[in-house]
């Protein structure tokens, strides 16, 4: 990654200013995307060689790509539009650069003439200019929108509701409310797993409750008439004792955006009063924002992302894959939710490109579960999101250290060592 002051390393500078440890990771995205474009072979019936759950973010770039190999492609979802959710809001340099390889950048929504040239990064009274390249601010449901544009246009998008998956090793079927079916040679599920879901798949959880991670977001505007003084600015506290992680101000197109990093459970005091008192609790957990960046009140409704870490058991599906947050969650304190999703839609077209439509069915899905590149950017994502919330709320290895250096026993212990007692013979 090569923009210190990309969101995921901020929060690297987050990690480092509290355990002086810098956590780092990325992905390389090898697979071309000149490939010779084919025509798509239009499925007879509601037979499939690929068949989509989830028009999001990477479901709809894995069935664009999977139909530009050839393959007949279906990609349902139950929402005509993609509904405006507060989701990942900013695209990291890794990120950019892998759309970029993908022919899918311009579809990115707002489209963006200026990249963020550089960040402003206050903690206390100390302040620093980091330079950073192919950084931008994203809509994301635009962005979504904008792919579902495509897909319609190439005849790809089916609007309906799924029932439940039936999964074997000679195929997938996809059951509808009405009774009727898609059937393919493989089925990716890029969506949310509804219980519904989780059951006719005989999924199971491996939850970390613990591990939880709370985003709000809102825009924000000068009071006065004047510009803000800055492109893109990030504010840390302190202290990192409170699950408060950081603080980011960031363009989307004509428009300053906020995002608000903690580890704070929702239901909880500090994030009612977050999004009832805004800009108050900004000011009172960042004393001298406003003095920095001049006098600002809140533009928009303040939204709100909570997640806890998760990842499915997958071992005993057959035609059947999940991507993205289907198979993972992934904190967005840490700035690698688009990474991994990127990073597993690679991985997946890598094997895609190398088998044949009839060779499809019954695909050994450990060939992408533990493909070197996905299980490193997924373990990453995980230690990152342990890290971030470890040190932000004085759980931390160093935190932990320091604690026990204070102890009557330990003090006692380095006294005797430093004023050795006389020994009588």
């Amino acid at each position: 990654m090569s923009s210190n002051l990309s969101q995921s390393n901020a929060l690297d500078a987050f990690l480092i200013e509290v355990t002086k440890r810098n956590v780092t990771g990325g992905i390389a995205f090898l697979l071309p995307t000149n490939h010779h474009p084919q025509v798509n072979c239009r499925a007879l019936d509601n037979n499939f060689d690929v068949i989509v759950i989830g028009a999001g973010f990477c479901g709809s770039i894995i069935a664009l790509k999977a139909a530009e190999l050839g393959l007949s492609v279906r990609i349902l979802d139950g929402q005509e539009d993609y509904p405006d959710e507060f989701r990942a809001e900013k695209l990291e340099p890794d990120q950019f650069e892998a759309l970029e390889d993908l022919g899918l950048i311009d579809l990115v929504r707002p489209r963006a003439e200026n990249f963020i040239a550089e960040v402003h990064a206050l903690k206390g009274k100390r302040e620093k200019i980091i330079p950073c390249h192919k950084h931008r601010g994203m809509d994301y449901s635009a962005t979504v929108n904008s792919f579902r544009k495509e897909l319609r246009e190439q005849e790809l998008l089916v609007i309906e509701k799924i029932e439940q998956v039936h999964d074997t090793p000679a195929g997938c079927e996809v059951v509808l409310p009405d009774g009727s079916s898609f059937r393919g040679k493989l089925c990716v599920v890029a969506t949310g797993v509804s219980k519904g879901l989780r059951k006719s798949l005989g999924l199971q959880m491996h939850a970390r409750n613990a591990l939880i991670s709370t985003t709000f977001g809102f825009d924000i505007e000068p009071a006065s008439d004047e510009h803000f003084p800055f492109q893109a600015f990030n504010v840390y506290p302190e202290r990192f004792t409170s699950g408060l992680q950081y603080l980011t101000f960031f363009p989307i197109g004509d428009r300053m955006r906020c995002n608000l990093f903690t580890c704070w459970k929702p239901g909880g005091i500090k994030a009612k009063r977050l999004r009832t008192e805004t800009l108050a609790e900004l000011r009172a957990r960042f004393p001298g924002l406003v003095e920095r960046i001049g006098p600002f009140r809140i533009s928009s409704k303040v939204q709100v992302f909570t997640t806890h870490y998760y990842r499915q058991s997958v071992s005993h599906l057959n035609s059947v894959v999940l991507v993205g947050d289907a198979y993972q969650s992934v904190s967005p304190a840490t700035g690698v939710g688009l990474s991994k999703c990127l990073s597993d839609v690679q991985s997946l077209l890598g094997l895609l490109q190398d088998k044949s439509a009839s060779s499809l069915a019954g695909m050994d899905n450990d060939a992408f579960y533990l493909k070197t590149t996905k299980r490193r950017v997924d373990d990453n994502a995980l230690q990152r999101w342990r890290w971030a919330n470890e040190s932000s709320t004085s759980r931390s290895f160093m935190t932990v250290l320091k604690s026990v250096k204070r102890t009557p026993a330990a003090l006692w212990v380095r006294q005797l060592i430093t004023y050795p007692q006389s020994v009588d013979n």
